[in-house]
């Protein structure tokens, strides 16, 4: 997997249980030729709660069919920016 660290345009899923994760369901994000890609998280296969230089975050190791290619890739939240971004692809 290569980082890429670009923000996304995220919908998730915020559970009404005090302490809960939010679930990425589905982003958009621009990649490398300037074509907005749309992906639906097909599959969260790890969450990992980190401190990176002092910021919370939560990593999202994720699985989905991106133009019929079935790719691995990390989704980072930022809890105190309330920000989303694709950390690796």
């Amino acid at each position: 997997m290569q980082v890429v660290a670009e923000p996304v345009d995220m919908i998730a899923v915020f559970r009404k249980k005090e302490g809960c994760r939010p679930v990425p369901y589905r982003f958009r994000y621009t990649d490398r030729r300037g074509d907005h890609v749309e992906v639906r998280v097909d599959k969260v296969l790890e969450i990992e709660d980190l401190k990176i230089g002092g910021i919370d975050t939560y990593n999202y190791t994720c699985q989905s069919l991106i133009g019929d290619v079935l790719r691995m890739y990390v989704l980072k939240y930022f809890l105190s920016q309330a920000r989303w971004e694709l950390y690796k692809i």
